[in-house]
């Protein structure tokens, strides 16, 4: 679409001012131009939006699209039940493979109002120019904005736990228990920033240390190295289950933040994804270093790891970022999902109800909070300069009417069928709900071939992970009566019931 856009009469909801009004945008080289009251502007193609509530693109502040051919694989998984497939639902797949996974997600995220993404890139059991840069292209070719982290660690998940691998069988313990050369995957990872200049337009990079304890002490250092040579932000799992804080003090003797602080990890470029199992110190360190959250109530609601603690976060100022997953964990990529539980989740701490996230919160969460985790401080919101990646809602569908309170519906009943329209930098990638790029003709060919080649590469790391998983969870499951200071789980009180 050359030239100039006017987008005229629609109900503009902007999180960062909090206004909810009739107004016209005129768009131009992907930028909004102007904004002004309807009937104002002119332009050389008009959009009519009277029916329209239009709001900044969504953002998906932490997700995994290589993860989106697992979709519904995952009954009654547990954190630990997850971690101890991961080999083969990401192993030995090829860059076909990867891109086809990436482009379903890409799709998904997009007609459910996402605009931009963070995402983690898993490859098992080495991160590969070839598959980082598949990745890279699907999104692209999609025309969604992303920031690709390469996933990284130097320990397994059994040779992360302590005493776990002692409750394997021998031939399971020697399955698991082969080193990994911390240098190797390193280099891995340099060799794909050292192309970044040859990254598609809108697709930026980070890096993913994945969990703190599963990585040594030098390689995290290593990371942060990497992260501050290249100038991209570190991005890693925190605190995201119970058993992840008992082993942080188990192994360091303090909260995977105090470590993480030790190291010299936290600071205005570290992005802590999940984030529930922390303390108020916990929280103080990461206000003090500036750095980010990105809160992802589907997931953790998914796997049964608890719910954070956002109230005390957004008190303290901390920027709190909303995100879906990948579909390994929570099956959708649906923002609109992200920001009712959000909200509703927040609910059962059993406070009073003027702790409860506002409406303009969570949608400032899903937004302008997100376009500062993924470092695009011009998108997440609607002003003259900012990005034109925009949403369009249709205010005649039945979540909408009647419309007593746009913003507080478009948290409490709007879901991501009421999106009709979707435009990046100015270009419709959805219009009238069907997607407008060439690369999604063969969609559902590409997904299909896909998943009987990714099951039929990992038919022996499946039947693996099947038999390792049981000693997982069983670990798991007695670390729940070690002793902690805080709470995620909804418990019944001493002497009452839940039946």
């Amino acid at each position: 679409m050359n030239g100039t856009v006017l987008i005229s009469g629609a109900l503009v909801a902007d999180p960062l001012s909090g206004t909810v009004e009739h107004r016209d945008l005129l768009v131009k080289a992907g930028r909004i131009d102007a904004i002004a009251r309807p009937g104002t502007l002119v332009g050389k193609t008009v959009v009519d939006a009277s029916r329209r509530m239009v709001i900044p693109g969504l953002i998906n502040s932490h997700t995994h699209g290589h993860m989106s051919l697992n979709k519904g694989m995952a009954e009654r998984f547990m954190l630990e039940t997850s971690l101890s497939h991961a080999a083969w639902l990401s192993g030995r797949r090829s860059p076909e493979t990867i891109y086809a996974s990436t482009l379903l997600a890409a799709a998904e995220m997009l007609k459910k109002g996402a605009t931009a993404c963070f995402d983690l890139v898993y490859e098992y059991p080495l991160p590969t120019v070839e598959g980082f840069f598949a990745c890279a292209r699907a999104y692209a070719d999609a025309g969604i904005r992303a920031r690709l982290a390469p996933m990284i660690s130097d320990l397994s998940f059994f040779q992360a736990i302590p005493g776990l691998a002692d409750t394997l069988p021998d031939d399971l313990k020697a399955a698991v228990s082969a080193p990994i050369d911390g240098a190797v995957v390193l280099d891995a990872v340099r060799a794909i920033f050292s192309r970044r200049d040859e990254l598609p337009e809108g697709i930026e990079l980070a890096i993913a240390p994945t969990i703190p304890h599963h990585c040594s002490e030098r390689f995290l250092l290593a990371c942060a190295e990497i992260a501050a040579e290249f100038e991209v932000p570190i991005h890693m799992h925190v605190a995201e289950s119970r058993l992840q804080r008992v082993t942080a003090f188990q192994k360091y003797d303090m909260s995977p933040v105090a470590y993480l602080k030790d190291l010299g990890l936290l600071g205005p470029d570290f992005v802590a994804a999940h984030a529930v199992w922390l303390d108020p110190d916990d929280l103080d360190m990461i206000a003090a270093a500036g750095a980010k959250i990105a809160h992802v109530p589907a997931s953790n609601m998914r796997l049964g790891v608890g719910f954070a603690h956002v109230r005390p976060m957004l008190e303290r100022g901390i920027t709190v970022g909303l995100a879906t997953d990948g579909a390994n964990s929570s099956d959708a990529l649906d923002m609109f999902r992200a920001m009712r539980l959000s909200s509703f989740g927040a609910r059962l701490y059993g406070e009073p109800a003027s702790h409860w996230p506002t409406a303009l919160e969570t949608f400032r969460m899903a937004t302008t909070a997100g376009a500062i985790l993924t470092g695009r401080p011009d998108a997440g919101r609607i002003a003259v300069g900012a990005d034109a990646d925009l949403v369009f809602l249709d205010l005649d569908h039945l979540d909408f009417l009647p419309l007593n309170d746009p913003l507080n519906q478009l948290i409490t009943s709007a879901g991501a069928d009421t999106v009709r329209d979707v435009m990046v930098a100015g270009q419709f990638v959805v219009r009238d709900r069907m997607l407008t790029a060439p690369a999604f003709d063969r969609l559902a060919s590409r997904v299909t071939e896909a998943v009987a080649q990714l099951r039929a590469d990992n038919d022996d790391l499946s039947a693996l992970a099947n038999r390792l998983a049981p000693f997982a969870v069983s670990h798991a499951e007695k670390m729940m009566s070690v002793p902690l200071a805080i709470e995620r789980f909804i418990r019944p009180e001493r002497g009452s019931s839940n039946a």
